[in-house]
């Protein structure tokens, strides 16, 4: 039996649902598919070397052949970056506007896609139709160019999903939303609106971007010396702001980072930036004077890789700054980044750098809809049930209420995994799909729930120790070495060391033969005894190997030397607490 084969409209969440980021949902009707984004979510430090993950959609490979479409959103990380683990599992042609299939067809060149997957722009022709979904793009105002809520029609019902949206009727070209088609769309009758929770905890509307338009334009030419700005590489509006300013400066726009080069020639590309003065790659603008130039960069969330950080860490070929430079952070802090910025920005000032964020001056606004924006979306759509995501379980739940002092019919929360049934006369809780957070881990793909991660938190956590033994051919301890990783200072270590070689040296005769000379009772009871004993010492749970060698009875008698170029048999000890 499918879990789909109710008659009705069916909603899934794999991710997004109860956190910001990692967006992926799955819309069901009919016995068809389709799926709504396919984000990252960002790992903070307490997984190490790691920084993306995603939600495990493989349960939907079993249904590969039914899915109609991918439709993306916007050009967010946590709504399209992980398009290319993804869409491998259902291979369905993908939907999204100019601006974001440029930005994710970078995406899937890293993993070489880009010839397999059809992306078809919805631009010029924001309805599609498919055999048993409508889904309709309406423009709506993001802090990225041309996002998109969905206007999902089926035979079961409509859906409005708008995760990432604001009103802003700033004088900007760039940002616009279709009030008269919301309004249309709303009037012919709304099942469910999925709703963007991020800044429900603010009551009023929030600063246009024109605002933040104007305050740079008056705060950059103010600054003295060096000038660095950053933003997200993405927001192209805020990028034509910083842009402006620089001009008004009389400095010249200088580019660093990657991500940023592209999105920007991307955005030319699509009739952006028309009619401000040139960008200048920093490789090209080597002869600019650094106090005439306003240097425009990634790292506004404190990356390890980003431009930022590597001037900040004086790593940069490019450019230093000093005392009585600033840098202008234009850009919220993403959720699990707080400590790293902090210390990024900590640092600045220590330099005698002058550091600028938004509590200082109006140099950012947010892309999410405050409660004021919300209530009027409900009187535009007045959908019949509401369901808040794109937030955390504090969101979620004053959304919630929230929407039920509006006079909601129904307001309704999932978390990842989770499933509705939508039918003519009410909402109910459907059977859970079996999901998971996959993060990238270099090459590969792992489980946060993995072994692997788990021992990998275990040693950043607990350093490691590592045993070497030779034992003659009965078993007889011929050398013991112990030697640790990130416990304490090689020389405290040393004696303690000492002492547990010996201990453990002197114990092991007989408990050879109480261990009836069982290979792997042999070494694990030295793995634990050593083990216990740095425990007991250093408060730590150490990760604890051993490799070990056994030596045939003619190498001992002859008195041979050790050969390390022998191979070495590595025992892999499971890890035993306490």
């Amino acid at each position: 039996m499918s879990n789909f084969d109710k008659e009705g409209l069916y909603f899934v969440a794999l991710g997004g649902a109860d956190e910001i980021g990692m967006n992926m949902y799955v819309y069901a009707c009919n016995g068809k598919f389709i799926m709504v984004d396919a984000g990252y979510g960002f790992l903070n430090d307490n997984y190490p070397g790691m920084d993306l993950c995603f939600a495990d959609a493989s349960f939907f490979a079993n249904y590969a052949e039914d899915f109609e479409g991918i439709f993306i959103t916007h050009a967010h990380e946590d709504h399209f970056g992980a398009i290319a683990h993804v869409w491998p599992l259902i291979k369905c042609p993908v939907y999204a506007t100019d601006f974001t299939i440029g930005l994710m067809r970078n995406r899937l060149k890293e993993y070489h896609l880009e010839q397999e997957v059809d992306l078809i722009a919805v631009n010029n022709n924001p309805v599609v139709k498919l055999p048993h979904f409508e889904v309709e793009f309406v423009s709506m105002v993001h802090s990225v160019p041309e996002t998109s809520a969905l206007a999902i029609r089926t035979s079961q019902g409509t859906v409005v999903h708008a995760t990432d949206w604001r009103f802003d009727d700033s004088k900007i070209t760039n940002l616009q939303t279709d009030y008269s088609r919301l309004k249309e769309i709303g009037d012919a009758g709304v099942d469910m609106f999925v709703c963007d929770s991020t800044n429900v905890l603010i009551d009023n509307s929030q600063p246009s971007e024109f605002e933040v338009r104007e305050c740079l334009l008056k705060l950059i030419p103010s600054l003295p010396n060096t000038v660095v700005a950053t933003c997200f590489a993405s927001n192209v509006t805020r990028l034509e702001s910083l842009i402006m300013a620089a001009d008004a400066a009389g400095r010249t726009p200088v580019l660093l980072g990657r991500s940023l080069l592209y999105n920007v020639r991307i955005a030319k590309e699509l009739g952006y930036f028309q009619n401000l003065p040139k960008c200048y790659d920093i490789k090209d603008a080597v002869d600019i004077p650094a106090d005439n130039a306003l240097y425009i960069c990634t790292g506004s969330q404190a990356n390890y890789r980003s431009a930022l950080t590597s001037i900040v860490n004086g790593q940069s070929r490019y450019l230093k700054l000093g005392k009585g430079d600033s840098v202008i952070f234009s850009s919220k802090i993403i959720p699990g980044n707080e400590e790293k910025i902090r210390e990024m920005q900590e640092k600045l000032i220590a330099s005698g750098v002058n550091v600028i964020t938004d509590g200082d001056a109006l140099v950012h606004t947010s892309g999410h809809c405050s409660k004021e924006e919300i209530k009027r979306m409900y009187e535009i759509l007045h959908p019949r049930i509401v369901l808040p995501v794109h937030g955390d379980k504090k969101f979620i739940r004053e959304h919630k209420y929230f929407a039920d002092t509006c006079g909601i019919d129904e307001v309704v929360s999932v978390v990842n995994g989770g499933s509705l049934l939508i039918t003519k006369d009410k909402v109910a809780a459907a059977p859970d799909v079996p999901t998971d957070i996959l993060a990238v881990d270099r090459n590969e793909i792992v489980s946060l729930n993995s072994e692997v991660v788990k021992r990998r938190k275990q040693i950043a956590y607990n350093g490691s120790v590592f045993i070497s033994a030779i034992f003659g051919e009965k078993w007889e301890l011929i050398a013991l070495r112990v030697s640790s990783k990130d416990i304490w200072e090689p020389e405290s270590f040393s004696e303690l060391r000492d002492k547990i070689v010996a201990d453990v040296s002197e114990l092991l005769p007989q408990e050879v033969v109480r261990l009836k000379y069982k290979e792997t009772a042999i070494l694990d009871y030295i793995r634990t005894q050593i083990r216990r004993r740095i425990e007991k010492a250093t408060d730590m749970k150490p990760v604890t190997f051993i490799h070990f060698y056994k030596l045939p009875l003619e190498e001992i008698n002859q008195g041979d030397d050790f050969d390390s170029n022998q191979p070495v048999i590595i025992y892999p000890c499971p890890e035993v607490e306490g």
